[in-house]
């Protein structure tokens, strides 16, 4: 798994699972992931939140970015696939972290009934073995929730699209409501202080300097730090300056 999804998967797995999995939905969401690898020629990967494991499908596109028989596994132990990562365009692996982090955000509050009318797409540049690059759509589908509200079962689906424009977006399937995700679905991630100090921290400010520009202590920087780690889902500052480019956040 890519580091910089390491935090995001901790939000999955470190949901409060009551009770035990119930196997009829797990199979049934089965049979759809495998559906959309052979109706789409696509790649799919349906997470597990409650074993941290992924269930996976190859359709067409695995034979077109040449994936070979050893990372073609039916179960890998991971919510995220090293197949995608090993062959994905580093930037836009940045913009997908952004994109899940605006999903849950847009989503963690609603019953699991009403979070599976929803599916977030967006675009991830892909190459093959042969080093040639292709333009792959990626959606994520949270098929089954737990009856407690955590998400339990995701599915992302891979395939090939030339497209464009190439824009994130969170879809509706229900209604048809399309919300084309933009800089102020970021907004509310971080409060108007952190992002003082993070901006700060992009120019290349220390915390002292920080501290002394907006007339407040080191300990409280230091706090601003963590929560903007927190929130943002990553381990550093680098990474953090990084999301938050890809949000819209840093000027």
């Amino acid at each position: 798994m890519d580091k910089n999804f390491e935090p995001i998967n901790k939000i999955y797995l470190s949901q409060t699972f009551m009770g035990t999995a119930d196997e009829s939905i797990l199979e049934e969401c089965l049979y759809v992931a495998q559906s959309y690898a052979k109706a789409e020629n696509a790649i799919v990967s349906m997470g597990n939140s409650i074993e941290n494991c992924s269930y996976c499908f190859y359709g067409g596109l695995a034979d077109v970015l040449g994936l070979s028989l050893e990372e073609r596994k039916a179960v890998i132990p991971s919510l995220y696939e090293d197949f995608v990562f090993s062959r994905a365009n580093a930037e836009d692996l940045t913009h997908r972290h952004a994109h899940e982090l605006a999903f849950i955000h847009y989503t963690q509050s609603m019953t699991p009934d009403e979070r599976k009318n929803y599916v977030l797409g967006d675009f991830i540049r892909m190459h093959d073995a042969m080093g040639r690059w292709y333009q792959i759509q990626h959606r994520m589908f949270p098929l089954a929730g737990t009856p407690e509200g955590c998400y339990w079962l995701n599915m992302c689906v891979y395939t090939l699209c030339n497209d464009s424009p190439h824009t994130a977006k969170i879809i509706n399937t229900y209604t048809g409501e399309c919300h084309v995700l933009m800089n102020n679905d970021y907004e509310d991630i971080l409060s108007s202080r952190e992002k003082e100090v993070l901006q700060l921290i992009s120019n290349g400010c220390l915390s002292k300097e920080i501290a002394n520009r907006l007339y407040i202590s080191i300990n409280t920087v230091n706090r601003h730090r963590q929560n903007i780690l927190q929130k943002l889902k990553v381990y550093n500052a680098i990474e953090a300056c990084r999301v938050a480019r890809a949000m819209g956040l840093l000027s």
